[in-house]
């Protein structure tokens, strides 16, 4: 299991300049946010500017792992017409992750819905199943896998979430039967939510194939270093190693980044010391 970052931590840097910061500080196993990604897809270049980006990994030994497809897609939106839109460039993303040889593109479900009754539940896994029925043609033959994530949901909020337990994603990956399914483990979300860590590692099983790590006090989605806040660390590092899990342990700490370029190394050199510990102990 290697240790590594997600390249939004330095947000405020173009997609080269904060692959290179991050690798000189040490930090040569990434996530490609879905920030960076936009970036160097804007322009009707993107494939020249993505092979150029492959390349600039290459020679400074980098390897990106997964990267995150835009959080603003909803693949169970209501309105058919933005549905198919967010379909189209989620499967568009997947292309883009093809041309960086990323094998992971991170994804949240259709969950913008709430549901109170069983038909309201029906109707939204209805349509993920057939979003990610769709995309796992797509990704199949890009050779790419696409990594559903689990949600946050605060226990007081009666209304069901897709995603917000594992056992939501199971039930989508089984209906739609496709190996280009994975699981994004978002120990933020599960801590809210308030899921027994250890036992929400092993529901997803081999299914796992990225994560997103950072800490919280349970109150809301702080997305803070490990330690800051109160997950039981050697709990999550136990249940990866119980489950075989050898992708990316990477950081998604975006709580950590309100500081000065000069600040946020420091705090990337910090969380080095951090993941050292954790591994090790």
């Amino acid at each position: 299991m290697r240790t590594g970052i997600w390249t939004s931590f330095y947000a405020v840097l173009s997609p080269e300049d904060a692959f290179r910061r991050c690798a000189d500080l040490g930090w040569k196993d990434l996530e490609v946010s879905a920030e960076h990604g936009k970036m160097a897809t804007q322009n009707e270049d993107w494939k020249e500017q993505l092979r150029s980006l492959r390349k600039l990994c290459e020679d400074n030994e980098i390897t990106m792992w997964q990267m995150h497809a835009p959080l603003e897609l909803d693949v169970a939106n209501p309105d058919p017409q933005k549905r198919e839109q967010d379909i189209s460039t989620a499967a568009k993303w997947v292309e883009y992750a093809h041309e960086l040889g990323l094998p992971h593109l991170v994804i949240h479900p259709g969950c913008r819905q709430l549901a109170s009754t069983d038909d309201e539940k029906k109707a939204i896994m209805d349509m993920n199943v057939d979003a990610f029925g769709r995309l796992a043609e797509v990704a199949s033959d890009f050779g790419v896998k696409f990594c559903i994530e689990n949600m946050m949901q605060r226990p007081e909020q009666e209304k069901w979430r897709l995603g917000a337990r594992i056992s939501d994603l199971n039930d989508l990956i089984d209906a739609v039967g496709s190996d280009a399914l994975g699981i994004c483990f978002d120990s933020s979300h599960a801590n809210v939510t308030q899921l027994d860590m250890s036992q929400a590692l092993h529901e997803c099983g081999d299914r796992l194939l990225a994560t997103h790590m950072s800490d919280n006090d349970k109150s809301g989605d702080q997305h803070k270093m490990p330690y800051g806040g109160n997950i039981d660390w050697k709990s999550v590092v136990s249940a990866l190693k119980d489950i075989g899990y050898d992708q990316l342990f990477n950081l998604e700490i975006p709580g950590e980044n309100n500081v000065p370029l000069p600040l946020l190394d420091a705090r990337l050199r910090y969380a080095r010391e951090i993941l050292d510990y954790m591994m090790s102990s």
